[in-house]
């Protein structure tokens, strides 16, 4: 018969070999014969988190330490299931446990260092730090520290230029506006309009890892001057609630949005510590209400679009593989996407290919994902949607697939090429590439949810009924919407069909009410009530 060590060594084996499920069955069989076990109760704990057990996983490696403290990966591990649940004070004691027991470990000191740089505790993280940083030398972590501890440094330079009465006023921006995300070109659109209102801005980059970063001379050169020093009341962050980092005397507040209907427990426990939190819609204050955030402390200012006159970009000259130019194809939808299961490419191109044939004066122009890469995945669910519908791409209206990072001309070239813009999302913050679309005059196809309803309506958009769902992925555990595909593939069909008769524009609108001066103008305004300005 196998002793309880031979069981749990074929257990670990099948835990790390990616059969959790065989691992589990393996941990429970210890627990049966010896309930106080610390290594399966540790271990299996682990593995009902991945189940998205969350609480059963919390409470087997909480009865694991209480037999075995010392147990330094169950602390580590418990630790991370406690940060994810929110509840960072007890967090934050495990993994200071877990550093006494193995004081080399730079994960571990990283989780210290970054918890006492988001609350502004710049002494103790840059005590953490520079030792983790000695440790690492040289190893994987390094570069990670090493831009932990440039931030502490500019956050004290932040506090000091703060309190010195000879600097003019002004507003400390955090934010990376050198990539090609979303976040990046809110931060270069607000604060471009910013400092044409009069604002003084120091713009402190928030890159952590020099990825997917746009070449200077796709920047505008502005933002490369914002380096003053500003005699600052508040730091306003663009970025998630989990990398916003306090400065000492400065109110924090962090502009921001979420997709679900409400935010992770972490999110909530990190923006309760901020002074105020700005979201781009009513869809995303709703999100953090949901979550038990004071209304008080949650805003809404509305992201914007640039008001370009038609025929002031030059659309993007594309060419299939059939031989065709895109610009042949008298109804050409785009559609702009991370490679992501929120984006719901899935959904997208699955209606596509129930919905289009072959002979249909319509092009699907997909952007997927911001580097390379895009194609294999793109390719591997087309395979797989294939085999579920029974259609093929071949049998459906072309498909143009454009991968790799563009500059904000270049996908404003993308927009001027098509004529349409279709959206299956789960859920927005905001959705600048749709919203930009409508202001460059394209008909909108999107989702009735979310970030949508904040500057669309079926008087300006054809609007896709949606339904409430379990959010999957990154968002599992919160509930998010799914456009209905039938009423997609109506749609679909009597766009390609009349685009005439089906021809809507929200440009108007959106100008009139979304530029991205007047967003510039609301924050401002905003910030000011708040004494951050």
């Amino acid at each position: 018969m196998p002793s309880i060590h031979d069981i749990l060594t074929k257990a670990v084996a099948l835990h790390n070999g990616g059969q959790p499920e065989r691992a589990a069955a393996l941990y429970r069989d210890v627990l049966a014969v010896e309930p106080a076990e610390p290594h399966s109760l540790h271990l299996l704990g682990l593995q009902m988190r991945r189940a998205g057990c969350e609480a059963e996983g919390i409470a087997l490696m909480a009865r694991s330490l209480l037999l075995a403290p010392t147990l330094a990966p169950a602390l580590f591990n418990q630790a991370r299931a406690l940060q994810d649940s929110g509840r960072l004070d007890e967090a934050i004691a495990h993994f200071r446990r877990k550093l006494e027991l193995d004081p080399n470990c730079g994960v571990t000191s990283i989780a210290l260092g970054s918890e006492a740089l988001a609350r502004g505790r710049l002494d103790e993280a840059e005590r953490i730090l520079r030792r983790a940083a000695a440790l690492e030398a040289g190893g994987a972590f390094a570069s990670r520290l090493r831009r932990a501890l440039e931030r502490v440094a500019t956050a004290r330079g932040i506090a000091r230029d703060a309190a010195d009465p000879s600097l003019p006023p002004g507003l400390v921006v955090r934010g990376a506006f050198r990539d090609s995300s979303g976040y990046a070109h809110k931060v270069r659109q607000f604060v471009r309009h910013l400092v044409d209102a009069g604002v003084r801005v120091r713009l402190v980059d928030l890159n952590h890892g020099d990825v997917d970063n746009l070449p200077d001379d796709q920047i505008d050169p502005l933002l490369h001057t914002l380096d003053r020093p500003v005699r600052a009341k508040a730091v306003l962050s663009f970025t998630t609630p989990l990398v916003v980092e306090a400065v000492p005397n400065l109110k924090t507040i962090n502009y921001t949005v979420f997709e679900a209907l409400d935010i992770p427990p972490l999110w909530a426990t990190h923006s309760r510590r901020h002074d105020h939190v700005v979201v781009a819609t009513d869809s995303s204050r709703q999100a953090w209400l949901n979550a038990g955030h004071p209304a008080g402390r949650v805003h809404v200012c509305p992201e914007g679009v640039e008001p370009l006159e038609p025929g002031r970009v030059a659309p993007a000259t594309l060419q299939g593989l059939n031989g065709r130019r895109l610009a042949d194809y008298p109804v050409r939808i785009l559609n702009i996407s991370d490679l992501n299961s929120r984006k719901n490419l899935e959904g997208l191109l699955r209606v596509w290919l129930r919905t289009t044939r072959a002979e249909d004066g319509a092009a699907l122009l997909l952007k997927a994902g911001k580097g390379g890469g895009a194609s294999g995945s793109i390719r591997d669910l087309l395979v797989r949607l294939t085999a579920e519908t029974g259609r093929t791409l071949e049998q459906a209206a072309p498909l143009f697939l454009i991968e790799g990072m563009l500059s904000d001309a270049e996908m404003m070239s993308l927009h001027a090429t098509a004529t349409h813009y279709w959206s299956m999302s789960h859920g927005e913050g905001w959705d600048l590439p749709m919203a930009q679309a409508g202001a460059m005059g394209l008909t909108l196809l999107a989702p009735d949810h979310s970030a949508y309803r904040a500057y669309l309506d079926d008087r300006v958009a054809h609007m896709i009924p949606s339904r409430v769902t379990p959010a999957l992925d990154g968002y599992r555990g919160r509930d998010w919407w799914t456009p209905d595909e039938d009423a997609a593939a109506r749609l679909l069909r009597a766009v390609i069909d009349d685009p005439d008769g089906t021809r809507l524009s929200a440009r108007e609108h959106l100008l009139e009410h979304f530029s991205w001066r007047s967003a510039a103008h609301r924050l401002i305004d905003l910030l000011r009530g708040l004494d951050a300005l």
